[in-house]
């Protein structure tokens, strides 16, 4: 009889350490983009039309949702919000694939699990543009950005249910740390930054396994989750392994 209450002891600890283990990784990334504002518009935005006539666009008429308010909009346009935001924490979703290509071509020497998410909110504009025949809407937004760094610009496609990323020659990060793009359609839109100076959040070889983690969502870069993954799930391993030799100790006397 004693035994077993000392069973459900070990089993009642176990649990409770493995939660707080959980807590752990969770708690990570609680500087994340939900609790950020929406990034400003800076100065007017320039749309290109058709014939390649330039019409200006004030800030004004731009409006920009934030995560943390992504209440406040339609029922539709949430929905295309959160099925956009859901393909970030899929590792087997078409972004993570596409986002690891993206960056061999355009950033090479840079690991897909050293990218965080820096922004991600959903533009709207007063007046309606039509996108169709490759026009671009020329944006400057406010940020914290910094010369050199390697910035990627994604927007979601709700017609192919796909994140586009914009050419790495269409986005300019300026002096006073505000960044240009030249959006080719508007949508949920997030903007990446691959963070240097994080750790590599896994030490194994095989570089496609490496990569297949989809990028931490950080308030800042180097927010990684994914860093703090590997050391919870080790401590969770060494309690289970503690259990086990005591367990057994127990059996043999």
């Amino acid at each position: 009889m004693k035994g077993k209450k000392n069973w459900k002891v070990v089993v009642v600890m176990t649990a409770v350490l493995l939660s707080l283990t959980s807590a752990q990784v969770f708690a990570s990334v609680a500087p994340s983009v939900s609790s950020k504002a929406a990034p400003e518009v800076v100065g007017a935005a320039t749309f290109t039309d058709a014939d390649g006539n330039p019409i200006t666009i004030e800030p004004g008429d731009i409006k920009i949702t934030s995560d943390a308010a992504e209440g406040t909009l339609s029922p539709e346009e949430k929905a295309v919000y959160d099925e956009a935001k859901a393909q970030f924490t899929n590792p087997d979703s078409q972004y993570t694939k596409d986002l690891e290509d993206y960056i061999t071509a355009n950033f090479p020497g840079i690991d897909a699990d050293k990218v965080v998410v820096r922004e991600i909110f959903d533009i709207k504009v007063a007046q309606e543009l039509s996108f169709d025949k490759g026009q671009k809407l020329e944006l400057t937004l406010g940020g914290n950005y910094k010369p050199g760094d390697s910035v990627i610009v994604t927007v979601f496609n709700k017609d192919t249910g796909k994140w586009d990323f914009i050419e790495s020659t269409d986005v300019k990060v300026n002096a006073d740390g505000t960044i240009t793009v030249k959006f080719p359609h508007l949508c949920p839109v997030a903007i990446l930054v691959a963070d240097t100076t994080a750790t590599t959040a896994t030490t194994t070889v095989d570089t496609t396994k490496k990569n297949s983690a989809p990028p931490a969502v950080s308030g800042q870069a180097g927010g990684n989750s994914s860093s703090m993954l590997i050391p919870a799930l080790g401590l969770g391993a060494v309690i289970l392994a503690v259990v086990f030799v005591a367990l057994k100790k127990k059996k043999s006397v």
